[in-house]
């Protein structure tokens, strides 16, 4: 009886813990997927089958998706307590693995050998097989990115890619890389969540693509900075140094970890902005 007692305390914390993160502990475990990138004419890009793993939520659907983008690292952890919490909000959830899809591990030192072009065409490759299942509404997918997976995003959601075309109404970039010579012709809308302090992929770069006149002629951009804030703040381990390639060049070490406050606000945020962008679609 001892036993029982504490295995049930165990699960009743386990469900509290899950609903204080918004992660639900019923949600359905994970499946493997494999299915070819999708590269456009003319691209210097490989052809190369995608690995995946989809997070489905209990029922028949049909459900909005969205398709989730590791950084730099590559896919840890990280990116499935994301899966588990946005299959919690209703949605499935696919992590793409760009990295492994090509030969890769970390690539934080020399971030540019997986490009964000490659990545796109891993985006359009995921588009394209989700449009494919009978359980995916598909006409509203959405895209979220952390650090190298948000700057993919920035890349991805400019008008020369039509997205939109794909299925694709919104996206969320944490921490991106901004350029503000480059990025400046979206057409998706975007929400964007940086910490303040953040040397790494630098708040100043986006507060400047923020003040373009040009960004405000294309879909609407949203920009959170959150004070005292470093890079992977939405991560639960302390704040720490790691060495990883700097905006100007060369590999230095930066400040990444967790913010508590600035993750949970960040996780509200964006649960309710991808509810209202797909609502809108849903009209």
């Amino acid at each position: 009886m001892a036993i029982h007692a504490k295995m049930t305390a165990a699960v009743a914390f386990a469900c509290f813990l899950g609903t204080l993160v918004g992660i639900n502990p019923q949600a359905i475990a994970n499946e493997k997927a494999h299915y070819p990138n999708v590269v456009l004419p003319g691209a210097m890009i490989d052809s190369v089958t995608v690995r995946a793993e989809i997070y489905r939520p209990r029922g028949n659907g049909a459900f909005p998706a969205v398709i989730v983008m590791h950084g730099c690292g590559g896919h840890d952890a990280h990116h499935e307590r994301w899966a588990e919490r946005l299959v919690s909000w209703g949605y499935v959830a696919v992590v793409v693995d760009s990295f492994a899809s090509r030969g890769y591990g970390s690539i934080c030192k020399e971030t540019t050998a997986v490009t964000p072009e490659m990545r796109v065409s891993d985006i359009y490759g995921t588009a394209e097989y989700l449009r494919k299942l009978p359980n995916i509404d598909k006409d509203r997918m959405g895209l979220l990115g952390f650090s190298h997976g948000a700057w993919t995003i920035m890349k991805a959601i400019q008008e020369k890619y039509q997205l939109k075309l794909f299925g694709i109404r919104a996206a969320v970039a944490y921490y991106p890389y901004c350029n503000p010579k480059l990025d400046v012709r979206i057409d998706i809308p975007l929400l964007v969540l940086m910490g303040e302090d953040d040397d790494w992929t630098p708040a100043a770069l986006c507060h400047e693509l923020q003040a373009d006149e040009a960004l405000k002629k294309g879909a609407p951009v949203e920009m959170i900075f959150y004070p005292g804030a470093y890079h992977g703040f939405d991560r639960p381990q302390a704040v720490s140094e790691v060495s990883g390639w700097s905006v100007g060049g060369g590999v230095k070490k930066h400040k990444m970890g967790g913010n508590p406050k600035a993750a949970e606000d960040s996780f509200k945020r964006t649960r309710e902005y991808f509810a209202r962008r797909f609502d809108e679609t849903a009209r």
